[in-house]
């Protein structure tokens, strides 16, 4: 972190006085000259339940999605997933109209002859703009050959002419070694689109820019680390500091560029400057691993998204986070479009915790419960949702205070409990995942979380001491955020 305070010190005050932090006046002093990022720790998400908006697929989703919004006031997504989708819908994510294709793989032997994925819309002047990620050579051994091109729609994405390539790798060997592609792409409100993209010869982030008024083939420039000088065409870029990943977005409260990078959890990086980004501690999505050798016993989580209420990925201070999901023990024929909906809050002071997910309980026709801070997938169940509990944490609060809890799950009752981390296999159940951290002792704010049974044993979890008369209080779980 040392280097990224080096080289971005006037830029991260540039940060805190947009985020209003410097009102704080300790914090104030910090940042007075000593070269300080600014009070990264005053940032705060807080995440609902997740929702199923699409799936189970075994295409899509296969890339980040990109919405708009339409002039009658619905709102149209793009699902790419080789061939890309238009889906259109009533708000952002109640994606539920019919799927058109509107972007196919080009033809036989062409460079983007295994699929074209529109991985962000992008709002021009007068017209609309496609990013597009293709591939070609699916077989290969060494992997499918990655490319950027960018397409233009004046029908609101349902037809699209191609513009041409606007990012490669500079290695020219098209092989995935030399790829460059997974972009996304944000508006930077300073008159140029920012194209956040995976190199993957060394799975280092890279970013390209070109003017909004003019974003076509040959405008575009990727960031050499001492300016914008080496040309997206086979131009050598400068991989950025840390693991950032590519899916961005622009923050208009804080004036910033957002990532989210999928690591073993879902972790937000921001930026005032474009191209230095430093790392919230706290993970947005809690989860095990990214195991791409389906199917696996760990659940996927992939090409998160950042969608704003009227669309496209300028958010406020309320977004929605959508992803591709792949329940335990399944293949990618079960692909899952989520979304949770998320606030997102700087502060004049550190926050703990940073971030907050939702705890839910969700009820099976049957009456028989599941309570989960992730999606409820699993075969021969179908739940509607019951009601929230509080908020998790995604990491341990300081000074030994909280409790770690696991998620327990049983694959032949349909039930889902929690229990102290650890502890599934003592309860008769199977753990599914990290459900997150509660406080061991009440704090100002938290509400108690009870492992209750039903008179059949089963397990449930009741924020009520007497367990709503539903059944018997075995035990404190912890306490968790209201």
């Amino acid at each position: 972190m040392a280097a990224l305070t080096e080289n971005c010190s006037i830029g991260w005050r540039s940060l805190a006085a947009a985020l209003a932090i410097v009102s704080n006046a300790a914090v104030g002093s910090a940042l007075a000259g000593d070269g300080l990022p600014p009070c990264l720790q005053c940032i705060a998400v807080r995440l609902e339940h997740p929702i199923v908006v699409r799936g189970p697929s075994d295409h899509e989703p296969d890339a980040p999605i990109s919405v708009i919004k339409l002039p009658d006031g619905s709102f149209r997504g793009f699902i790419g997933g080789g061939t890309t989708l238009a889906v259109d819908g009533a708000t952002p994510v109640a994606l539920s109209g019919p799927a058109r294709a509107v972007l196919k793989p080009g033809p036989p032997g062409s460079q983007s002859d295994c699929g074209r994925w529109i991985t962000t819309a992008m709002q021009g002047f007068g017209v609309l703009y496609g990013l597009i990620h293709n591939e070609t050579r699916c077989n290969d051994p060494k992997g499918a050959y990655q490319w950027i091109s960018i397409a233009q729609s004046r029908d609101y994405g349902l037809t699209w002419d191609i513009l041409g390539p606007i990012i490669t790798d500079e290695e020219g060997e098209m092989a995935r070694p030399a790829s460059e592609g997974d972009c996304t792409a944000v508006d930077g409100h300073d008159g140029y689109w920012y194209a956040y993209c995976m190199r993957r010869r060394d799975n280092r982030p890279i970013v390209a820019r070109a003017p909004i008024e003019n974003p076509v083939p040959g405008r575009w420039m990727k960031w050499s680390g001492h300016g914008w000088n080496a040309p997206g065409l086979g131009g050598a870029g400068a991989g950025l500091i840390g693991n950032v990943g590519t899916s961005s977005a622009y923050w208009t409260e804080g004036n910033v560029i957002l990532l989210i990078a999928p690591s073993a959890s879902f972790r937000l990086s921001i930026s005032e400057d474009k191209v230095h980004f430093a790392t919230v501690a706290e993970p947005l999505i809690l989860y095990d691993e990214d195991n791409w050798q389906r199917p696996a016993p760990t659940e996927l989580y992939a090409y998160p998204s950042m969608v704003a209420g009227q669309g496209f990925n300028n958010i406020a201070d309320h977004f929605f986070l959508t992803y591709m999901y792949v329940p335990p023990d399944e293949d990618f024929s079960q692909r899952y479009l989520v979304v949770q909906e998320a606030r997102i809050r700087a502060s004049a002071e550190p926050q703990s915790p940073q971030v907050r997910t939702a705890l839910s309980r969700w009820i099976d026709s049957d009456g028989r419960t599941w309570t989960t801070t992730g999606p409820t997938m699993a075969p021969g169940h179908s739940y509607s949702y019951d009601g929230n509990l509080g908020y998790l944490m995604t990491a341990a609060p300081p000074q030994n205070t909280g409790v770690k809890l696991d998620e327990c799950y049983s694959d032949e009752t349909g039930i889902g409990f929690l229990a102290e981390a650890g502890r599934c296999a003592a309860e008769g159940s199977k753990r599914r995942r990290t459900a997150g951290y509660a406080f061991s002792s009440e704090q100002p704010g938290t509400n108690p979380l009870y492992n209750c049974t039903f008179e059949s044993n089963a397990h449930f979890v009741s924020k009520r001491s007497d367990c709503e008369y539903k059944g018997v209080r075995e035990s404190l779980l912890g306490f968790a955020l209201q």
